[in-house]
């Protein structure tokens, strides 16, 4: 989860993507309810993905989260 706007880490998360895609990795990114941004790494190589992701952290001041802490903010975030 990324507390930068989308829109300024939008530039690099293009470049990741034209960079990787052909590894087969598909990058998005995703706002969320005024707390930041998920950007979410799909491939086939698990091990590509979190080397991926750690590059991400460090490139947009986030940090990694998982699937279940995706479900409990939007969960959260709908009982407001």
């Amino acid at each position: 989860m990324y507390s930068l706007q989308e829109s300024s880490i939008a530039p690099y998360l293009a470049e990741l993507q034209e960079r990787v895609k052909k590894e087969g990795v598909r990058v998005g990114s995703y706002p969320f309810f005024m707390k930041g941004v998920f950007v979410s790494l799909i491939g086939r190589n698990e091990g590509r993905v979190r080397e991926l992701g750690k590059e991400v952290e460090r490139q947009t001041q986030g940090r990694a989260v998982s699937e279940q802490e995706v479900i409990e903010e939007k969960k959260a975030a709908m009982n407001l």
